[in-house]
């Protein structure tokens, strides 16, 4: 019998010293046994955000299909690596999780708790459950945990702050109350949704919402494994998935890029500030921001790992923002946005939130294929 340590309890930590809310996002799972790959992958991800992240996120997360048969054993293999991130961590609950029919196993290995919320900075997290019924076909959201939201966004909206909601999947994939989670999407004004399932890399943009998938990291389709960080810096959100072992990595957290746009985001104004959060192995030493053909020397924002700029803003039109840095071992990295300055025009949206997509951008970790279960992948 496979024992589990008690699971340490669940302390998000505060926003950055620059006051940006970041985290990392463990792709689908999948796990089943020691020795196969997704575990050894797992075990690099970890050393890796304990080497470069554990001072600067606030969380890890979990987006369900954590057991692939839902076996307490496989649960147990996961905290096994799990116990020993020095991030603190939540999951919720996917189709495999379910698989025998019951959330006694997730609940002893993850969360004592099927859905719940919490509050980093003046964002509030609803971590939500798509299989209210316990079987892997339901895609269930319950009335009462639909009440449950409600209640939760009212209150956020009250409060002023930014809303998140954690789900396994778009909410047009679920079977009962997906129209009701939509509803509460635009009526709440929802920020983003940040999900797993699909075993693709992608980004959807209808114009309110943003909705961000990250690439499995068991039954791996597409490109190579890695987790995805997001970041919320002021009104504006940024997304980037990161190869495992591609440190360094940089993420331009403001302005936004054109593509991230929604009606919340600002309008730049005469000037800009151009933010930037950097993760390596070593510190970084230097940091420029390029734009329109010049440099701008970047400054550390106190004990953080954001550097900014003030620069002025370029006339109307969308012009490309780059970010270099250097690190203390003499390595470089960048990040470039599209930079949208002046009037804009509504984004055309479909109704189906999926259906928003994004197409590729491969700088991001976008490659466009959707090789995935939900589309034109394995029907894991």
């Amino acid at each position: 019998m496979n024992t589990l340590a008690p699971k340490r309890l669940f302390q998000p930590q505060p926003p950055d010293p620059a006051g940006v809310v970041s985290w990392v996002h463990f792709g689908d799972l999948h796990m089943t046994k020691v020795g196969e790959q997704n575990l050894l992958d797992l075990a690099g991800i970890v050393d890796e955000v304990n080497q470069a992240f554990a001072d600067s996120v606030s969380f890890v997360f979990l987006p369900g299909d954590v057991a692939d048969d839902g076996s307490r054993s496989a649960y147990a293999v996961v905290r096994g690596e799990l116990d020993s991130l020095e991030v603190s961590w939540c999951a919720i609950i996917g189709d495999h999780d379910v698989h025998e029919k019951s959330f006694a196993n997730f609940k002893e290995a993850m969360s004592e708790q099927t859905h719940y919320a919490f509050t980093v900075g003046e964002t509030r997290f609803l971590a939500m459950n798509a299989f209210d019924v316990p079987e892997p076909p339901s895609f269930t959201v319950s009335e009462e945990q639909l009440r449950w939201a409600e209640e939760e966004l009212k209150l956020a909206t009250k409060k002023g702050q930014a809303k998140v909601i954690l789900l396994h999947c778009y909410p047009s994939d679920l079977k009962v109350g997906g129209e009701e989670v939509s509803r509460l999407v635009r009526e709440y004004d929802v920020r983003l949704i940040d999900m797993g399932h699909t075993h693709y890399n992608e980004i959807a943009n209808d114009g309110r919402t943003l909705y961000f998938a990250t690439r499995s990291t068991g039954q791996i389709e597409e490109g190579t494994v890695g987790y995805s960080v997001t970041n919320i810096d002021g009104n504006v959100v940024s997304w980037r998935f990161i190869e495992l072992g591609k440190l360094p990595v940089v993420i331009i957290t403001s302005p936004s890029d054109e593509r991230l746009l929604t009606k919340s985001s600002e309008i730049p104004q005469e000037t800009l500030k151009v933010r930037a959060k950097f993760w390596s192995e070593a510190e970084a030493i230097e940091a420029t921001a390029h734009l329109d053909g010049r440099a701008h020397p970047m400054k550390r924002v106190n004990d953080s790992h954001v550097w900014e700029a003030e620069v002025l803003t370029p006339h109307e039109g969308i012009h490309p923002l780059k970010v270099s840095f250097k690190d203390a071992h003499g390595k470089f990295a960048s990040d470039k946005i599209r930079l949208a300055v002046g009037q804009r025009t509504e984004r055309e949206s479909e109704q189906r939130d999926q259906d928003n997509a994004l197409e590729a951008w491969p700088e991001h970790g976008l490659l466009g294929t959707q090789l995935g279960p939900n589309k034109n992948g394995k029907k894991w």
